[in-house]
């Protein structure tokens, strides 16, 4: 029992969360209500559509995009042995942002009701900009001692300021009327979140989890030395192209539902780990779990603290993301 309360605790979070996320907006729904609702998906009625066709599609996209981009922090953290990376600081979700606006910019409009193929391609081109990121950011970080991890560091942040701006420019060549739409996405919001995109994105989310789930332990092994895994015999190399992939994808999955989202895969596995003190075989599953209740309680605090104007996600999160930092800094400097 004592060992399984840190993940109750997870579940609970999430629970208020999806409550917090399901009953705040401009129409009140009383708890009563809502139970009644949930139970009654038919009803016709006001509360019944607000519920069904905006909320609970926004929480399920929430709870996604969260999950996935606090499982590419973990992967990115454990394979480049740097416990502040992040798809937003390494260049990847700036990556994926670019691909998936270049595939706009190739069919010539921002589309909100897309098609099946149409969505495999989008998913294609945002996974392609992510995995150039990377690429890139390797490339640029090696040298014959190997992978320079400041380097590394460095190196995002410049590739996510050149991605950001080639998104920016883009995004400008579409379509006049859609930059607001587009810039809106960029900056963080789930604000367009309905059952097509989540028919689109969850099936590669509800892929990529058990998948990383699966190959947990290899994945825990890349934490040692180069040298240590030689002497064991495990294939590196393979695995962190392997684990390279997975992350990319899980970017890509978030950026395709609330644009470039920042300090998720930073705070959330850090946090996390924390909670369960090292580890433990349930540290993927809380993560997975913690990622999607951030993202749900950020978007909902975004979404109701200036109504019927919402905060950018993104500018949310650096609320969150930025103290972390510090604070993680002085920390870090006291030790020493």
């Amino acid at each position: 029992m004592k060992n399984n309360f840190p993940i109750f605790i997870v579940i609970l979070i999430f629970f208020f969360a999806a409550c917090y996320s399901l009953l705040s907006g401009t129409y009140p729904i009383s708890t009563a209500k809502l139970v009644e609702l949930l139970l009654h998906p038919g009803a016709d009625n006001q509360a019944g559509l607000i519920l069904w066709q905006f909320r609970i599609p926004r929480f399920i996209l929430g709870a996604l995009a969260g999950a996935s981009l606090a499982l590419a922090g973990y992967i990115l953290q454990t394979i480049t042995r740097n416990p502040i990376a992040d798809s937003g600081l390494l260049g990847v979700s700036s990556g994926a942002s670019f691909g998936s606006v270049f595939y706009y910019f190739l069919i010539g409009s921002y589309l909100t009701n897309i098609k099946q193929i149409q969505s495999l391609s989008l998913i294609l081109f945002g996974l392609a900009g992510a995995l150039l990121a990377l690429l890139l950011n390797f490339l640029l970080s090696f040298s014959f001692g190997g992978i320079s991890m400041p380097r590394f560091i460095l190196n995002g942040i410049a590739l996510n300021t050149g991605f950001s701006a080639l998104t920016a420019y883009f995004s400008l060549k579409i379509n006049s009327d859609d930059y607001t739409r587009i810039n809106n996405w960029l900056e963080g919001s789930i604000s367009q979140g309905n059952w097509p995109l989540i028919r689109q994105v969850a099936p590669l989310v509800i892929i990529l989890i058990p998948l990383l789930l699966t190959f947990e332990g290899q994945l825990r092994l890349l934490r040692y030395s180069d040298l240590q895994l030689k002497n064991i015999g495990f294939k590196m190399g393979y695995w962190r192209i392997f684990f390279v992939l997975l992350a990319a994808a899980l970017v890509c999955s978030s950026v395709l539902i609330a644009g470039n989202v920042a300090f998720v895969g930073l705070l959330v596995p850090h946090l996390t780990a924390k909670f369960f003190k090292g580890h433990s075989k349930l540290l993927l599953v809380g993560i997975t779990i913690n990622g999607g209740s951030l993202l749900v309680i950020c978007d909902t605090f975004a979404k109701t603290a200036f109504t019927p104007n919402e905060l950018p996600l993104n500018a949310m999160m650096g609320l969150l993301g930025i103290p972390y930092i510090l604070i993680t800094f002085i920390q870090k400097n006291r030790q020493k």
